[in-house]
């Protein structure tokens, strides 16, 4: 298990460190120049002198390989620079906006759950019936509807027309429990869908898969209810592949709040990643793409993790690869 764990730490830090790589080149081949942007020009009216002076002190005049080395040491102490725009370290705006973001993915992703494996598992139970026609309907809606069509209707229903909850902001848990729950209750719902979405497809097939297995054909000969079996069975074997699912939502989650958090005008990573894209704040985005990739393969590697403990097949075969 110890070189199971090895192997795929390694793997893990390898592929961080090309995709910090790969953020800092491609950030920097988007069209725009904040420098030209900071003076508020559009490329031709801007003073030469001023414009140097200010890649200077931006650190934008020196080679890419001394500004990617300068970022990466940087990072190891805890330390991704100075906003371009604002001067503030883009460590406090990303601490101070990480709650709103990290509260909703928490919540949209428990209710995700929470929707998609009752459904899925029912739906095992009551195959070929009408809850199992109108799951194959829901799920098939579900995937195909965008996240901001899916709020809208959410504000227009619930903010709108029943003034029942709030449709924008964010209230620290702490602060007061209640209207933190209210004001992340409909950007979680939002996304919930979308995350349920997938899972019930892949449980549900999943479910099917395992349902030709001999020991459920065992479990069905000794007249075993069909309730038992799917949950004392089927569910525990078809949970494994739905694991690579889950992971793929979970560390896409981050990047999956910045529509959300948009149409909710919810202030957390999502709208500061969208405001740095509009500046070419190279130094807030690359850190908040640079964290995404790290929520990717960090989600991935625990994935992988529970896949050996799980089923050790898999891990005597990564040993012997």
């Amino acid at each position: 298990m110890a070189t199971y764990v090895l192997r795929r730490a390694v793997t893990s830090v390898g592929l961080l460190v090309l995709s910090s790589m790969l953020i800092f080149v491609v950030l920097r081949l988007i069209p725009g120049d904040p420098t030209v942007l900071k003076l508020g020009g559009s490329g031709t009216d801007v003073d030469p002198r001023a414009f140097e002076a200010l890649r200077h002190e931006l650190g934008l005049d020196r080679s890419l390989a001394y500004q990617y080395v300068h970022w990466i040491d940087g990072i190891l102490h805890w330390d991704f620079g100075l906003s371009y725009f604002s001067q503030y370290p883009v460590t406090t705006l990303i601490t101070d906006r990480a709650g709103a973001t990290f509260q909703l993915a928490l919540v949209s992703l428990l209710l995700g759950l929470l929707i998609a494996v009752p459904a899925a598992t029912l739906g095992a139970v009551w195959r070929n019936r009408v809850f199992d026609s109108l799951l194959s309907g829901g799920t098939a809606l579900g995937m195909a509807t965008p996240s901001f069509v899916t709020g809208i209707v959410l504000i227009v229903i619930f903010g709108v027309k029943l003034d029942l909850l709030p449709t924008q902001g964010y209230v620290p848990f702490g602060e007061d429990p209640v209207e933190s729950v209210k004001t992340v209750l409909l950007p979680a719902v939002t996304l919930a869908v979308a995350i349920a979405a997938p899972i019930v497809l892949i449980l549900r097939s999943s479910l099917d898969d395992v349902a030709s297995a001999p020991y459920i054909r065992t479990a069905q000969g000794k007249g075993l209810l069909r309730r038992r079996i799917v949950l004392g069975h089927l569910l525990p074997n078809a949970t494994i592949p739905t694991l690579t699912m889950v992971g793929v939502i979970v560390g896409d989650l981050l990047g999956g709040t910045v529509i959300v958090e948009y149409v909710f005008a919810r202030p957390g990573l999502g709208s500061l990643m969208v405001d740095a894209v509009y500046q070419r704040d190279y130094e807030v985005l690359q850190a908040l793409v640079l964290l995404a990739a790290a929520a990717f393969i960090v989600t991935s590697f625990i994935v992988d993790l529970l896949y050996g403990v799980l089923d050790p097949r898999l891990r005597v075969r990564g040993q012997e690869a």
